[in-house]
């Protein structure tokens, strides 16, 4: 049963791989609870700064495990410890940090991902229930999977019937439905509940658009050869400001490297932005790598848009595809990089119209508002999941 305590608290377990998006959407979200729950945040990944000001809000990085997407083995950045010597200090971080009681849970992304951490995920799944047999555990997962052999999806899927309460999911079923990248999606039906995208809407007071193309990496390391492009095409539009927004990881040297690369005055170069999105409002179009928080914030700014898939993401090749097909976005391909190209498709793309079809957005605040309903249905003793 839930405290009679108001407000109820929430448990938030993400951990990030390589960039920072999970984070980034985890904290969407996380703004959304507090505005019922206190919530405590565990978060593994790289080292940054969680600045979310709430008297409500506490949280803990724990030693960094970070994943080497050639290998697709784990890793330690920086650090003198193996990843078999952090999982015990994590362990003891974990344990430590908790509150005797909470009234749910959310996991970012398991079990359809982070299966390497899957001990240490059901460890604090046991202990939780052990401070409260009843509590929930949601799950919090992006509507593009990398598809699975059918057995691991069954081990999915077996874990979420052990564990998951919800499966909520941030995109639009008309867009992009969970069944293409998990042939499994049916044995988990009653589960799931889709949420909109997490961008939030228009302003109604904005700035007006200036000439300038807002061209981003995004919070991860990938991506330099977009930039190095857009900026040797600067030159080609004389009348656009280029703003080259690097990555969360770029160096030092990368960064330097990325200055000694530009020969027109149209161009300038800034560190990861922490404003990203009313420079968004403010900008002719964006071109990105296409991950989905940037999608989403293009898509919701009404923002024209390029964007170029990483080579060898499924993930984000897809999504980009579903979200063209819709007119939201328009792709760019590795022949595309080359200037002249480049031109021509920032061209293209100024002078294409806004597409009249909508999408739906608000996913965060329709989390929150079904988690707070779920609990609430507990503390009356109501079959929570009746209207999911």
């Amino acid at each position: 049963m839930m405290t009679n305590n108001y407000p109820t608290r929430i448990l938030y377990y993400c951990q990030s791989l390589a960039g920072i998006g999970h984070l980034t959407a985890s904290l969407h979200v996380i703004r959304e609870l507090l505005q019922h729950s206190n919530v405590d945040l565990i978060y593994g990944g790289h080292r940054i700064d969680i600045n979310l000001e709430h008297h409500g809000f506490r949280h803990i990085s724990l030693p960094t495990i970070l994943i080497n997407e050639a290998t697709g083995c784990l890793y330690t950045p920086n650090q003198p410890y193996s990843v078999d010597q952090l999982w015990p200090l994590r362990a003891q971080q974990i344990t430590a940090f908790l509150f005797q009681h909470y009234d749910a849970a959310v996991v970012e992304f398991f079990p359809f991902g982070r299966r390497k951490f899957k001990k240490e995920i059901l460890s604090l799944f046991r202990q939780l229930r052990d401070r409260n047999s009843c509590i929930p555990f949601f799950t919090f997962v992006r509507e593009v999977l990398v598809p699975e052999p059918v057995e691991t999806e069954h081990r999915i899927v077996q874990l979420i019937n052990d564990y998951i309460h919800t499966v909520f999911i941030r995109g639009d079923s008309n867009v992009i439905r969970f069944e293409e990248t998990f042939s499994l999606t049916d044995q988990i039906a009653d589960k799931i509940c889709y949420l909109g995208y997490l961008g939030s809407r228009l302003p109604e007071m904005r700035p007006a658009r200036a000439k300038q193309i807002l061209v981003s990496q995004g919070g991860g390391s990938r991506g330099r050869e977009l930039l190095e492009s857009a900026i040797r095409t600067a030159p080609l539009l004389p009348r656009h400001q280029f703003l080259i927004a690097t990555g969360a990881q770029t160096t030092v040297q990368d960064f330097a490297n990325l200055a000694d690369l530009v020969s027109s005055d149209n161009v300038k170069i800034v560190p990861f932005l922490e404003n990203f999105r009313s420079q968004l409002l403010e900008s002719a179009l964006s071109i990105s790598l296409g991950g989905d928080n940037t999608l989403i914030d293009v898509i919701s700014t009404h923002t024209p848009g390029l964007a170029f898939p990483y080579p060898g993401d499924s993930e984000q090749t897809m999504r980009i595809n579903k979200l063209a097909q819709k007119g939201f976005i328009h792709p760019l391909g590795a022949d595309d990089l080359v200037p002249e190209r480049l031109h021509e498709k920032i061209v293209h793309a100024l002078g294409l119209p806004c597409p009249e079809v909508e999408i739906a957005m608000g996913g965060a605040v329709k989390m929150s508002e079904q988690i707070k309903a779920v609990l609430a249905n507990i503390a009356t003793g109501v079959d929570s999941t009746a209207e999911l």
